[in-house]
């Protein structure tokens, strides 16, 4: 888009804010603004935005502290704009110029006053000094770059042991001066392997509750020469380029989204001229492009690169106007298909309309149309989806297939703060929940279908092993989210050290497969009362007697416990509307009812307890050693 129509655009957006149109405006800013635009548009978006009466929007709140040793006023406004893109509305807590460790170490002042959800320790490769002769040995600098690690890691404990918190933490954006020209990156003890070292040995020190922001990666993004215009540090002791903000504020908003749960984990894939180029029912298996040629080779290294995000978790479905069979053909006998029919949790392959395919998709895996995004190279297809099912991300595929690759990967739609085993194997435990659903057809009654799943769940306390899980579950499920709390790994563990409260995981197998930790429990015990304050469970195993069973766990903890009265409560969220009457479903009265929608619900163990009658076999969780691979 040129600026003449950029500018159009801004002048039609300030008159809908004028006009009360808040949601129209916000919605059309949204949609015209990019990363990559420069710092004049960036302010432009920021300042339309705080035009927004925030109510308007009914952004989820967060708390965010920016701890930095360089002015980060132009970004924090850029970055509230680029949030509230993700649904969420920050509070922004900025520390005095250069400031980083007074203001950690002051346990009394006003960073843990503030009580944010997220600290950004925002350094730069000036904050990374080192200490090493000429000639130092690669033992040396080594040493140095662990010691220049060791002034951040020690203020993560600092952090983590009084506040229960995310710590984001810049990794070195690297300089462009080198001492010894094209040698610097030969001479093991130049600044520039330094800066590279501290980078490489980095990770090894992250621990729970921390996440390295990847400013070094951002930088060649950008491009060094314009990311370190050196105007800005000597003028106003900015980082980096202005122009650079929305680029940094975008990745950060995405990041930052994703640590509330509020990333994507599932691609819906066109077919004709988005994995392959040509018309597969026209042109035959032998008549379309993939692997030969300039396009051919395109469209292969696009599915390499699906196939590398469906490998650590992301699942791949397809949604394409084709014949079924025709299409299937494509991946079973292409002889340089790289992507296989087993990769694809759901093959959806018809001449039904997008709209009604891509809600079944979301159905039949048991996600959210907000968790879903969508590729295809028809510009109609995706004006479509935008218009009849706006919470589904759509990304403008460029014409050029050579650039696929780039247009996924710039929208930061996967960013996630942790990573575990199970998010793996995400699209074969979907994947098996697509079959369970086939198989459902064969029955009539929903009793006898669940019986013949043979289930069977682990129960068990939350140790080493299951603590990323647990948490991880905690904080990106929606739907089932009884009270939408957050809890860090950080809390978790102290939680699990307290004799007060008690907390359990669940695993739920079947003859289908293992779909692994599922669900999420802490109890608190408060004077012969049972309180169920965190709740959470995938829907991937809804309507499968898994709530039934759970809340039989729940009065066995409190009749152990002889506490006569378990409690539970509902606060309403944009997405959890689903479990707004599972305490009623479940035999709790309700006993309170405030004017947001939150809920207040009772068991009494003293009296007429509920009988289920779910087909789920219980068996005893195993006290795990941490993997030493995490």
């Amino acid at each position: 888009m040129n600026r003449k129509i950029q500018t159009i655009k801004l002048k039609a957006i300030k008159k809908n804010i004028q006009s009360g149109h808040y949601l129209e405006a916000f919605n059309a800013l949204s949609c015209i603004s990019e990363p990559e635009h420069d710092f004049t548009l960036q302010s432009k978006y920021a300042q339309l935005f705080r035009s927004i009466p925030p109510e308007t929007l009914k952004l989820v709140k967060l708390r965010l502290a920016i701890l930095a040793t360089s002015t980060v006023d132009h970004l924090t406004d850029i970055l509230k704009f680029w949030l509230a893109k993700k649904g969420f509305g920050v509070e922004i807590f900025s520390s005095k110029f250069d400031t980083i460790h007074q203001t950690i170490l002051d346990q009394n002042g006003p960073l843990y006053d503030f009580a944010p959800e997220f600290v950004w320790i925002f350094s730069h490769y000036r904050d990374v000094t080192f200490s090493v002769p000429s000639g130092a040995t690669l033992a040396e600098c080594d040493d140095a770059a662990n010691e220049a690690i060791k002034k951040f890691s020690g203020l993560w404990d600092i952090l983590h042991k009084n506040l229960p918190c995310h710590i984001l933490q810049n990794n070195a954006d690297l300089p462009n001066s080198r001492v010894f020209g094209n040698l610097e990156g030969s001479v093991s003890w130049s600044n520039i392997n330094l800066l590279r070292r501290f980078n490489l040995n980095l990770p090894s020190a992250i621990r729970s509750g921390v996440t390295i922001f990847d400013m070094d990666y951002l930088s060649s993004l950008f491009g060094k020469n314009a990311w370190n215009d050196t105007r800005y540090w000597y003028h106003s002791k900015h980082a980096f380029s202005l122009d650079a903000c929305g680029l940094v504020a975008s990745r950060a908003g995405s990041l930052i989204a994703a640590g509330k749960g509020a990333s994507k984990k599932c691609l819906v894939l066109d077919l004709d001229n988005t994995l392959w180029g040509g018309v597969i029912g026209d042109d035959g298996i032998d008549g379309i492009q993939l692997g030969n040629g300039v396009e051919g080779e395109a469209f292969l290294q696009f599915q390499l690169y699906l196939l590398s995000l469906k490998n650590r978790g992301i699942l791949l479905t397809i949604c394409s106007k084709n014949e079924e069979d025709i299409a299937r053909d494509a991946f079973l006998n292409h002889p340089d298909m790289p992507i296989g029919l087993d990769d694809i949790a759901v093959f959806k392959a018809n001449w039904g309309n997008k709209v009604a395919n891509i809600q079944d998709i979301a159905a039949t895996l048991h996600i959210g149309l907000d968790s879903m995004v969508f590729v295809d190279d028809n510009p109609i297809e995706r004006q479509l989806i935008k218009e009849f099912l706006p919470e589904v991300t759509v990304v403008d595929l460029p014409e050029d297939p050579t650039a696929f690759i780039e247009a996924i990967d710039r929208g930061a739609f996967f960013e996630t703060i942790a990573f575990s085993h199970e998010d793996s194997n995400r699209n074969q435990l979907y994947k098996q929940n697509a079959t369970r659903s086939e198989h459902h057809k064969q029955f009539t009654n929903i009793d006898d279908f669940l019986r013949s799943l043979d289930m069977e769940s682990e129960v068990g306390p939350v140790c080493d092993f299951y603590l990323p899980r647990f948490v991880q579950l905690i904080n990106k499920t929606n739907q089932f989210h009884l009270t939408t709390t957050r809890y860090t790994e950080a809390q978790v563990q102290a939680m699990v050290d307290d004799d007060s409260k008690t907390l359990r995981y669940f695993r739920l197998k079947d003859r289908f497969g293992d779909n692994g930790l599922v669900s999420a429990l802490i109890i608190k015990h408060q004077a012969k009362v049972v309180f169920i304050d965190t709740w959470v469970m995938s829907c991937r195993v809804l309507s499968r007697g898994m709530e039934e069973f759970i809340c039989s766990e729940i009065m066995a903890l409190a009749k152990r416990s002889h506490s006569a009265i378990v409690r539970g409560k509902y606060i309403p969220s944009k997405k959890n509307k689903m479990v707004s009457s599972l305490y009623k479903r479940l035999g709790f009265k309700l006993v309170k009812e405030e004017s947001d929608g939150t809920t207040f619900w009772e068991l009494n163990m003293e009296g007429q307890l509920p009988e289920f009658n779910h087909a789920i076999k219980r068996a005893e969780g195993k006290t795990m050693a941490l993997d030493s691979s995490r």
